[in-house]
């Protein structure tokens, strides 16, 4: 498989892997599970900018930018879509929960 294509395909399994991992840190939130669905965002975001630098050589480096920032919004909005969609709870030690 070429490398450019490949890159769209890695975005989307990126992102939903993100959004299904809500689902595994949901119950467990309050003890440690929102740290681990943080961080795991955190380097989803760094990860899928860094992927049309590497996969699209040949395009221009405006091109490349553009689908960086276009990869950095696809894969924040899953992270946003997981913690609602799967309701983790964020708000733990205000002793409501």
């Amino acid at each position: 498989m070429r490398r450019e294509p490949a890159a769209f395909i890695s975005a989307a399994a990126i992102a939903t892997a993100l959004v299904l991992m809500a689902y595994v840190v949901a119950p467990r939130a309050c003890t440690g599970g929102l740290e681990v669905y943080f961080w795991c965002g955190a380097s989803a975001l760094l990860l899928l900018v860094c992927l049309p630098f590497v996969t699209h050589k040949s395009r221009s480096i405006l091109f490349r930018v553009t689908l960086a920032l276009g990869f950095l919004s696809f894969c924040a909005v899953a992270w946003f879509a997981g913690l609602i969609a799967a309701n983790v709870r964020f708000i733990c030690g205000l002793g409501y929960l």
